[in-house]
């Protein structure tokens, strides 16, 4: 590789930013040490009312985005701040982000999340037109950034900005998918067509995991796993045959516990970078 490579790392949390379990740790751990491995790494996540946001005290970046949202358009600002090395913008909506937990509360997950992480994934590209920054890598995490993948290869995929990027959707709990009533595709401004058990239906509902999982160039499954054991990683969670039907293009890395550890996470993504974007560009990029 002569050049490095410019990687845009997706998450709904990143700690200290944000965090309600092992994500949050997992993300800022993992771009922390991509850095030293010769990439150019941003961050991207919704701008939550959190003190922990507010104490690094991100600038308004771009104003006034449009973001499509079924017959909508829907109003986003976006602010940027570094997170020590590491520029990181924040997609701001506060009837969306604006609430006191990430997901849901003690009587249960948002009623919305279906919109709010459609809305979130249909502005990451949407900001990355409006802001001109370019990037090799999308690399999105978990089901609420599992629309982004989707939305890069059909509302998007006629662009140019976007035709050479590649896309890694890292899997880190297989057993919160993101299921959703299939009425809920309206928010993504897609046809019928898409709702099928081959692309984003599963056992009837419309499944953000699956979505992700079938349109990325490259998946990782984040955790304890062996390789030998990616079988039974998804066992009873109905996603069993995506992963066979992908297995050229799936990787299980370990999370880090300690500096060595974390290293060698890092070098392990690079290679997973690398092979993303050979299968975007046709062996041309990277």
């Amino acid at each position: 590789m002569n050049e490095k490579l410019r990687v845009l790392y997706v998450s709904p949390e990143i700690s200290p930013c944000a965090k309600s379990g092992q994500l949050g740790d997992t993300a800022r751990a993992l771009i922390d040490f991509l850095s030293p491995q010769g990439l150019e790494i941003s961050a991207v996540l919704p701008k939550y009312r959190r003190p922990e946001i507010e104490s690094l005290n991100p600038g308004l970046f771009l104003p006034d985005i449009l973001v499509p949202l079924g017959a909508d358009k829907v109003k986003a600002n976006v602010f940027r701040a570094d997170l020590g090395r590491v520029p990181v913008y924040f997609i701001d909506n506060p009837k969306y982000f604006y609430r006191d937990m990430i997901y849901g509360s003690a009587k249960g997950e948002y009623l919305d999340n279906d919109e709010r992480f459609t809305f979130f994934g249909r502005a990451v590209p949407e900001f990355l037109l409006k802001s001109k920054l370019t990037f090799d890598i999308i690399h999105c995490n978990n089901w609420p950034t599992a629309l982004v993948p989707v939305f890069l290869r059909t509302h998007y995929a006629q662009k140019n900005h976007f035709k050479e990027v590649a896309t890694v959707f890292s899997v880190h709990d297989v057993t919160s998918q993101g299921q959703f009533p299939p009425e809920s595709l309206a928010l993504t401004g897609l046809n019928w067509d898409y709702f099928t058990p081959e692309q984003l239906a599963l056992n009837g509902q419309f499944n953000f995991l699956k979505a992700g999982m079938i349109f990325a160039d490259a998946l990782v499954l984040s955790g304890p796993a062996t390789k030998a054991e990616i079988p039974a990683v998804d066992s009873g969670n109905n996603l069993e045959g995506i992963l066979a039907r992908r297995k050229d293009a799936v990787a299980v890395i370990r999370n880090g516990h300690d500096h060595g550890s974390w290293e060698r996470a890092a070098k392990e993504h690079l290679e997973i970078y690398r092979k993303a974007r050979q299968l975007r560009t046709g062996g041309q990029g990277g």
